[in-house]
């Protein structure tokens, strides 16, 4: 719009009636429409965002967490390599965790056809042993006498090589988890993404557990080797002494092996538990046990 121009020969009337006038021709303005009492979501907040659980419990086996008989948790390691020793595995009642080496062929189908019987799975990381061997670790250990960035590079390249894991336990490591500033590398790993921590305890003075819970992570700790010898009748031993660990202490953790005289041993008892009294549980479970974390809350 053009303001009329004011010169000496107009009157102050005319000058406002031409702005006036101007002005009508301009088009009107809605006014700003008010929420309605009707449409009270118009003064709700905004959607919650949805839960996002830790990855530990996304990949979990569901169990009913108000079960009141003693729990035990049965872990097998070095699975992935022996083919046949890990298909009888496999095939054992569940719910077990199957702990699977990094370095195993075809990862991603050998882990989802054993979640599709019923088990969980950890990853069975490779760490410093006294030996000092490769042969015993495999390959791409976490080891003291190597930089942060190589240690934290070779735990993260075999975490991220296990599918649908809920966390990780060490195979071997009787050097590497004495070390703290090691086990710190683990357990911040574990941390931030959302996993839990099993110590396979491959020597009394292991740091590992205590690193993780000052980390905040859920971690546990292995109650009884199965297969600490190969003899069945050591064997068998042991299988009672997690049946009494477990009515002492309300639950068990056991690790085992893919070896012969091991799965004949699981193959007899495990589907003998449930008349006993006691209740197969995955790691996930027992950890959230040991820790107290209410499985049945999502928020």
């Amino acid at each position: 719009m053009t303001l009329p121009f004011r010169s000496p020969h107009l009157s102050r009337r005319t000058v406002v009636t031409g702005l006036l006038a101007a002005t009508a021709v301009l088009p009107a303005v809605p006014a700003l429409a008010k929420p309605s009492i009707l449409h009270p979501e118009a003064y709700s907040d905004p959607p919650a965002a949805p839960v996002v659980l830790p990855t530990w419990r996304r990949n979990a086996i569901p169990v009913a967490f108000n079960e009141t008989r003693p729990k035990i948790a049965v872990v097998v390691d070095d699975m992935g390599v022996m083919h046949p020793h890990t298909e009888r595995v496999v095939a054992l009642p569940g719910p077990l965790t199957l702990s699977w080496f990094p370095f195993a062929p075809n990862l991603p189908e050998q882990v989802a056809y054993a979640a599709t019987r019923g088990h969980e799975a950890t990853l069975h990381m490779p760490m410093q042993s006294f030996s000092n061997s490769t042969a015993q670790t495999g390959p791409d250990p976490l080891r003291i006498d190597l930089p942060p960035a190589v240690n934290l590079a070779r735990l993260r390249a075999a975490l991220d090589v296990v599918p649908n894991t809920v966390g990780l336990n060490n195979h071997m490591g009787s050097v590497a988890t004495r070390d703290a500033g090691l086990m710190d590398i683990v357990a911040a790993e574990a941390r931030d993404r959302g996993m839990l921590f099993l110590d396979s305890v491959t020597i009394p003075h292991s740091v590992a557990l205590a690193r993780a819970e000052i980390a905040g992570v859920p971690a546990a700790a292995r109650d009884v080797f199965i297969d600490h010898t190969a003899a069945p009748g050591d064997i068998r031993e042991q299988l009672i002494e997690i049946e009494e660990t477990a009515r002492r202490l309300g639950y068990a953790i056991a690790i085992g092996h893919p070896r012969t005289n091991t799965i004949d041993a699981l193959e007899a008892w495990l589907p003998t538990l449930a008349a006993k009294g006691f209740v197969l549980w995955p790691i996930s479970a027992t950890v959230a046990l040991r820790n107290r974390i209410d499985l049945t809350v999502t928020v």
